[in-house]
């Protein structure tokens, strides 16, 4: 149930971005942020209770995926990485440059090998131009800040 609640904001999304009437490459984007990837959390709960459950049958993958398409430009592959490590780098514990990196590259290689960049025309080198704008921006956000003798909290 969780699985498809997730699954659904795409669809929700897309009605809405029509109900407002957003031009079409806007609705295209929304559509193809989630591409046919898969929502691991719960295919791997579900994966588990089915494997100590002795009457547990097989979890079939497709269940667990978006319902696609796959992004059809460089913007909704943009957008597709960008949206999964912003998410992701919020369960960071120790938000460190190092840390960040390897989120972002694990993440791309992750969609990369998914087939999920396969109809975007998305190049290697625009790829690791687009993880390194992203390392970029998430240290700057979670960067350590100095905390001085006398300062207050908010």
């Amino acid at each position: 149930m969780s699985t498809l609640i997730i699954i659904a904001h795409v669809k929700e999304g897309v009605e809405l971005a029509r109900q407002y009437n957003l031009p079409q490459p806007i609705v295209d984007i929304i559509a193809e942020h989630h591409g046919t990837t898969l929502v691991e959390f719960f295919y791997r709960r579900a994966t588990e209770l089915s494997q100590t459950d002795p009457n547990g049958t097989e979890i079939d993958e497709q269940n667990y995926r978006y319902p696609g398409p796959k992004p059809s430009s460089r913007e909704s592959a943009v957008l597709m990485l960008s949206d999964a490590v912003e998410s992701a780098s919020r369960a960071l514990t120790e938000p460190t440059p190092a840390r960040i990196a390897s989120l972002v590259h694990d993440l791309a290689m992750k969609r990369l090998l998914d087939g999920q960049f396969d109809e975007c025309g998305l190049t290697l080198e625009e790829l690791e131009l687009i993880e390194r704008s992203l390392v970029k921006s998430l240290t700057a956000v979670y960067h350590g800040r100095v905390k001085y003798p006398d300062q207050r909290t908010a």
